[in-house]
């Protein structure tokens, strides 16, 4: 099945792909190689997942000496020891690099001692790329929604398609595993005549993907149960391009200080795409610039857009964006790529650099350099440079695209105001869905009874320092289920299901803290209108939200708390979306599957509900969804959904028979 927003350019390509049956199983690194129609191969790849450090025995004497970072499986991070979790003692993780309609098999093995893990492949709709083979709905890898953990000792193979072109990335779903390093690249290229965009860019290289990271200095999990339950942060300590850069608050005559930064190698008169992915974690928007380089944006969460020239562009977690760079600014020469840090990351100066550098003598030969690193082309010592730019969260001047916590305006550009190279379907161009869902996303002053006692210590009596915010979505916070909904479906949890139009029986959910299994049947087929809303009353948060197993167009966006006396709330959304008020572009809207929420401000999205099964929505900020800033969409009915797969394991509740306790 072939999503809706490309099919008119690659439904050609795809027709002569599938007529092809695909090669035999081919290690992945093998599958990195130029895509041309009716080459489809099965791609494998063996992760190995299991704790591990930073500067670890692997790094010898990095970063004093400075080679030593890159010798395989060292991770130097930004020069501060602590505890990850890696895949094959890497992070990122491996890449995948494959080809569009390839087969991807991945078997995940669990060498953590003591937590289950998943795998989510995000942005990728677990479609077939093949009519002929079932789609993979239940290799989306979220835990007890689409399949259980894997335990520690065990092994999961995940096989799913790369029916889609473009910048991916996958990271663990499983508790707090991705803030510590369980995350990596997925690259999906196509023929290049395919590529609306190919004329931008001569270079398109494997070592020019740049997954930016808001770094902790202590596990995930402790800063969440540190915020929780004692009225700590939420604020990174750091920041890392393609897993390393220097500490830039250590001392200058630390180690931290000393660790190189990532480098992306150029030659001069060229263009080159770079794929930029970002990993993070925390309410932490991060603006890219390039010293002395405007860039264009082509793409946007895999999908191709109309050019658009710009000097900076802020990233949410979540996102990918593809830009292209022109080295023209002389014959040599290395500059600054700046990531600032913004809203959480602004308490810490939260920022990373790596480095833009001119190199003509490097040898290039089929469009990829010879290099030791797939991401990152090695490392530059941090003292062997003149200083980084300065901390700042003022947007560079010039065109910014997707800024925070703005309306569109001027050199403001939002994403809304972008456009894609292909039309809204027709049966798209309806100025009225089938199904409109307002869903407000906030962070609440409640007695939330998973960090609150009632009794002992109410939200009311603490002092303010103890006061944390709830993150809700409609007042409502995600309670998962036992067991995966894709095997059980709904039976015999029918009563746990709420939403804001059935809401738990006898509760206030509007004054008190309220949790269900939060969910929404859509039909097969319906055209859905998501209206996302923050309504700002809290903090300045801002909320990146990830719809798995599908694309959506982005209509609208805007910010109307720009005007002091314009208060954000859902009921007040509603009543302008009757008065016909929020705007709906439907020309050639840009197709995404993560978009911010500016605070007190709206997205409205549109999508076809084509895909059954049962899909997680959520704010992308690890710290809000942990807390139950999530919710399910369930298309279709069970008996839409593809066969189970064979011996898929199960899991669920345990409470004992009729002659136990």
């Amino acid at each position: 099945m072939l999503t809706l927003a490309l099919a008119s350019t690659v439904v050609a390509t795809l027709a002569s792909v599938i007529t092809a049956s695909h090669r035999p199983v081919t290690p992945g690194e093998l599958c990195y190689r130029k895509c041309v129609p009716l080459d489809t191969r099965i791609c494998y790849f063996h992760f190995d997942v299991h704790p591990y450090q930073t500067l670890s025995r692997a790094c010898y004497d990095c970063p004093r000496n400075t080679t030593d970072c890159e010798r395989p499986e060292c991770v130097p991070g930004d020069g501060v020891k602590r505890r990850i979790i890696a895949v094959n003692r890497q992070m990122p993780g491996p890449a995948i690099q494959v080809c569009l309609g390839d087969q991807i098999r991945v078997d995940v093995k669990n060498s953590l001692h003591d937590e289950g893990i998943t795998v989510h492949w995000h942005g990728l709709t677990m479609r077939s790329s093949d009519p002929r083979d079932p789609d993979t709905p239940y290799m989306d890898g979220v835990p007890n929604l689409t399949q259980c953990p894997i335990n520690p000792g065990a092994t999961f193979r995940y096989t799913f398609y790369a029916s889609d072109a473009g910048t991916y990335w996958y990271h663990s779903h499983q508790g707090f595993e991705r803030g510590d390093g369980l995350f990596g690249a997925i690259i999906i290229r196509q023929p290049p005549a395919e590529d609306p965009n190919i004329g931008t860019y001569d270079f398109d290289l494997p070592q020019h993907v740049i997954l930016v990271t808001d770094w902790l200095h202590i596990p995930s999990q402790d800063k969440f149960v540190l915020r929780q339950y004692g009225g700590g942060d939420e604020s990174p300590d750091s920041m890392l391009v393609n897993g390393q850069g220097p500490y830039q608050e250590a001392n200058s005559s630390s180690l931290a200080a000393q660790v190189p930064y990532a480098r992306f190698i150029v030659r001069p008169g060229n263009r080159y795409r770079l794929r930029l992915i970002s990993t993070g974690i925390l309410s932490c928007p991060i603006t890219f610039s390039v010293e002395q380089h405007a860039f264009t944006i082509i793409s946007t969460d895999g999908s191709p857009v109309v050019p658009r020239p710009a000097h900076s562009l802020v990233i949410y977690s979540g996102e990918r964006w593809d830009v292209v760079i022109q080295a023209d600014q002389g014959r040599s020469g290395t500059f600054w790529m700046s990531f600032m840090g913004s809203i959480d990351c602004a308490n810490t100066r939260a920022r990373q650099f790596a480095l833009l550098e001119y190199e003509s003598q490097r040898a290039q030969v089929k469009g990829t350099f010879y290099s030791s690193q797939q991401q990152g082309g090695g490392g530059t010592p941090a003292g062997a440079l003149p200083p980084p730019p300065a901390f700042t969260d003022v947007p560079p001047p010039g065109v910014q695209v997707n800024s925070v916590n703005s309306a569109c305006y001027d050199d403001l550009v939002c994403v809304a105001d972008l456009r894609s190279h292909y039309s809204l379907p027709e049966a798209l161009k309806t100025p009225h869905a089938d199904i409109t869902l307002y869903l407000a996303f906030q962070v609440r002053n409640i007695n939330n009874d998973h960090f609150y006692s009632r009794v002992f210590y109410p939200f009311e009596a603490v002092d303010t320092s103890q006061q944390v915010t709830t993150p809700q979505i409609n007042n409502l916070s995600y309670a998962q289920p036992a067991a995966p909904l894709l095997l059980t479906g709904l039976r015999g949890q029918e009563r746990r299901v709420c939403n804001a139009e059935h809401p738990p029986p006898d509760t206030n959910c509007d004054a008190d803290y309220c949790e269900c299994l939060h969910l929404y049947s859509i039909p097969l087929g319906a055209t859905v209108d998501l209206v996302l809303i923050d309504e700002g009353i809290n903090g300045d948060d801002n909320h990146p939200v990830h719809l798995h197993g599908d694309h959506f167009w982005v209509l609208g966006q805007d910010r109307p708390n720009d005007v002091p006396e314009a208060e954000i709330t859902r009921s007040k959304v509603m009543e302008m979306d009757r008065a016909g008020r929020l705007v709906r572009n439907l020309d050639r809207p840009v197709y995404k599957d993560t978009v911010t929420l500016p605070d007190g401000g709206y997205t409205v999205v549109r999508f076809l509900a084509s895909n059954p099964g049962y899909w997680l929505l959520h704010c992308h900020v690890l710290l809000h969804s942990a807390a139950g800033m999530d919710l399910v969409i369930r298309v279709g009915a069970d008996k839409d959904l593809p066969d189970v797969p064979p011996n898929f394991p199960t899991c669920g509740n345990f409470i004992g028979g009729k002659n136990n306790y």
